[in-house]
């Protein structure tokens, strides 16, 4: 699929400058770069003060599974990226390991944050991890319409650009809202991708959170 350009408003994430200077050099292989990119999106939709990535979200991730093949090739392009100093990796006992930016002021949060339980509730938000994701087409006739081929077309080409858990909540607001149509929907998901998602998607309190009725 060819990119089609950046829309009008787009919204803009910070990014350590370095990443533009000398980690352009240092980094060799486009794989640690690409790793690198994709984790600082993931913690800019994180919420609170700590915040990491752990590694059951990068392995399965849509986009690096994609852009990287298997997970034996996303952690190897994890190692590169922690070896040269960008992450820091943080092992916890019976847990997966974690992932932060190595800020050298959060060096003190790995203590802390190795000793968590894995009964602990890491995340806010589940991510693009298929096997664990509803079927969108099937979501969408059992809420919205019948799945033409220009729908079906339209739910592939959303799975593609905006996270699952996005999709599932704006059909989600959809339904509430007695707005049963793919415009609808995509106008939320066009409004989430430009001006940021947030809680609601419009630095409200979340209104629509629920999704389990849904599934």
């Amino acid at each position: 699929m060819t990119f089609k350009g950046f829309p009008r408003g787009v919204r803009y994430l910070p990014v350590p400058a370095p990443v533009f200077g000398p980690l352009l050099e240092q980094i060799k292989d486009a794989s640690g770069f690409i790793i690198t990119l994709r984790i600082i999106w993931m913690l800019q939709q994180k919420k609170g003060r700590i915040r990491f990535v752990a590694s059951e979200e990068l392995y399965g991730d849509k986009i690096l599974s994609r852009a990287l093949g298997n997970k034996d090739s996303i952690e190897n392009s994890i190692d590169l990226v922690v070896r040269g100093g960008i992450l820091l990796r943080i092992k916890r006992e019976n847990a997966s390991d974690v992932f932060m930016l190595n800020f050298e002021e959060d060096h003190h949060l790995a203590s802390s944050i190795g000793s968590i339980d894995e009964g602990t509730d890491l995340y806010t938000d589940p991510w693009e991890i298929e096997k664990n994701s509803p079927k969108i087409y099937s979501l969408y006739e059992q809420n919205v319409g019948i799945l033409t081929p220009i729908i079906a077309e339209k739910l592939t080409e959303a799975e593609d650009k905006y996270p699952t858990e996005w999709i599932i909540e704006a059909v989600g607001i959809a339904v509430e809202q007695n707005h049963r149509s793919w415009a609808y929907i995509s106008r939320i998901l066009e409004r989430w991708y430009i001006e940021g998602r947030g809680d609601s998607g419009d630095g409200k309190p979340p209104r629509y959170t629920k999704i389990d009725r849904l599934l």
